[in-house]
């Protein structure tokens, strides 16, 4: 969402004394799994169907921004690893969110194309664990705001 921080203060200004204003956003633009995405259509020359998610900005923008609208401001940053089934399960996962852009302007033969070659890149920058499965790292913000 374009601008969200004004969108974030605005709810919560909205929000009567008291009220909480609770959110969590993935940050994970700098994770192989996103950039991969981005290297792969620019090896096929494949422009997305719009622009790709902006990196967050930074904790101690949000509290600037949010702690004189509160009473109370909590943020935190966690990981989540996710173990999942496989290579192809790390794709699959991204079908309906960050490769959609990219997906937009293809055909169904090219969109075969690029997720074989996408699966390829994810086969080499995640490693299958000793269980056989793949580890993702899928990092979030979380904001919690009592107005």
């Amino acid at each position: 969402m374009p601008d969200h921080p004004k969108v974030l203060a605005r709810l919560l200004w909205s929000l009567p004394a008291g009220g909480v204003l609770a959110v969590q956003m993935p940050d994970n633009t700098n994770e192989s799994a996103l950039m991969l995405m981005e290297k792969v259509a620019a090896s096929a020359g494949i422009t997305r169907a719009n622009m790709a998610r902006n990196d967050l900005p930074r904790p101690e923008d949000y509290s600037d921004l949010l702690r004189p609208l509160c009473s109370n401001v909590d943020i935190w940053h966690i990981c989540y690893n996710h173990l999942i089934e496989n290579h192809e399960g790390v794709v699959e996962r991204f079908k309906g969110s960050g490769l959609r852009p990219f997906f937009a302007p293809l055909d169904v033969a090219m969109r075969e194309t690029f997720i074989a070659n996408y699966t390829d890149e994810i086969r080499r920058a995640y490693p299958a664990r000793s269980n056989g499965k793949v580890m993702l790292k899928f990092p979030r913000l979380f904001i919690l705001a009592v107005r």
